[in-house]
This record gives C-alpha cells, structure tokens and sequence, in this order.
C-alpha cells in the first residue's frame, strides 16, 4: 500500500499523483488519516492519503517510492495485457467464501451482464471519438472471459493505427480507463484492425531475435522502443527459451519499453 503525506489531505494527495505521474481522473484515493493541528504545534500529525493507479500495467514512479517498489517485486515475470491475469477471478471482491454454488453463478451471470453492457458503451465511446477523427468504423464486438476484443473495420486503417501503433494503442489505453471508470476492472481490452494486432507481432518477433543477436555479439545490453504491455509481453515470450539472454522492462507508462540484455549480465 502506498501511503503519502502532507500537511494537508489536499497536499497529500497532490504529493501522490506527483510521484505516480497521474491525474485525478487516473487514480483511486483513499484519505487514511486527516491531518491535526495540535495544541501549539504539539502532537501535530500530517495527513495520510493512499493513491493506486487506475491505468494498466502503470508503475509511476514506484522507484521513487519503497513501498511501490516492493509491490512491483512481486509482479510475475511477463507484463500482462492492460488489465489482470486472465485466470484471476470474475467474481466481486466482496464475494464471500462461504456463498452456496448457486449464489456465485448468480454473482457471476450479473457481473457478466455488467461487464456486457459496459462494453457496449466502450464501443460507443470509442465510436464518437473517431468519428471527431473523421474515421468512419463497423465495430465487432466479442468478450471471451474477461477478455473484450473490438474489432474496427474501416477504410482508414493507416490514421487509425498511427505511427507504430500509436493512435490504436492510445484508444486502447483509454478503454481500460473508461471501463475502470464505470465499475469494470480486471479486464483486458485489444483493439484491432485490418489484422494488425498479428502483422505487429510478427515484426517484433523479428526484432526481438535481432535485439537478442546484437546483445550476444556486443556483450551490451539493447534497447528497444517504448511500446504497450501487450508488445512488451510479445518480446518476452518470443525470447523466453533464449537461454543466452534475459529481458525485462523498465520506465513508466507511456515511455515504459524493453530490454534485452545478456544472460551473463546482472
């Protein structure tokens, strides 16, 4: 738990989205302690607040703070996709343990319809903002598990996508955070078009096998472009029986990108 101080809640608060590189509109806060005056500065206390990113796969500055760093330790060893492991539970975190069987598939069929309904709203939303792009879209939509997948058919594919990806990766960014805004968290979204999504992977396949060859030759480390967890994850696992060399990520979200180094290198 990340907890930050000041000596105001107002202060705290604004210490935390500080370090963490967030926004209001980015982050869940929770005042732990208000702040006391005291008598003639006596037993004068600051006030507590804990900031928690509502962004996917964002660390902040987690190596600003200890804390954070601790939990980012125990993350696993791939990024995940924007969201949570895909075996993570679907059901509320306030699901009792002792609820009958039939109760939990009654939890489940409504959060089902929940996280349905919201991606409806998530294909409107992303809709409107590409129609003020000018981009004209047929939208398929399909939810495997806590997975939404939309596809965006459009005779625009290339303004659409972006430079490496950047405009569909920031649309991608900002459905999780809308979901996260209206009630449905632990779920992953990938947005595609045209087959990029597998297009893409395949040329950072590529370049993950010449990142590994020029590391081996050089001795050094190589780094690669900042890209979104869903690539990061991509290069990890196209290297991951690569006994000569090792990866891992490093920076924050936006600019948080790969690095493929020596296995020897520690």
């Amino acid at each position: 738990m990340a907890i930050f101080t000041g000596e105001t809640a107002a202060q705290a608060i604004e210490n935390g989205l500080k370090t963490l590189h967030l926004t209001r509109n980015e982050a869940n806060i929770t005042i732990v302690k208000d702040a006391k005056k005291g008598f003639l500065g006596i037993n004068k206390q600051e006030a507590e607040v804990e900031v928690k990113s509502i962004l996917p796969q964002h660390t902040g500055g987690a190596f600003l703070h200890p804390e954070l760093s601790n939990e980012i330790a125990k993350e696993s060893k791939f990024d995940n996709l924007g969201g949570v492991d895909e075996h993570q539970e679907a059901i509320d975190d306030d699901v009792e343990l002792d609820l009958s069987p039939a109760e939990i598939k009654q939890r489940q069929a409504k959060n089902q319809l929940k996280l349905e309904q919201a991606a409806q709203r998530l294909v409107d939303y992303l809709t409107d903002i590409l129609n003020v792009m000018q981009i004209e879209i047929e939208p398929k939509l399909t939810i495997e598990h806590q997975l939404i997948k939309i596809n965006l058919t459009t005779e625009k594919q290339g303004l659409l996508i972006g430079h490496h990806g950047l405009t569909i990766n920031s649309l991608q960014t900002m459905a999780v955070v809308f979901l996260n805004q209206h009630g449905v968290q632990h779920t992953n979204v990938i947005l595609d078009t045209d087959n990029y999504r597998k297009r893409r992977e395949e040329v950072l396949v590529g370049v993950a096998k010449q990142a590994a060859t020029e590391a081996v030759a050089t001795g050094k480390a190589v780094y690669l472009d900042p890209m979104p967890a869903l690539e990061r994850k991509q290069v990890h696992q196209a290297l991951s029986e690569n006994k000569f060399v090792r990866t891992y990520s490093q920076g924050d979200e936006p600019r948080r990108s790969l690095v493929v180094a020596p296995a020897s290198e520690m």
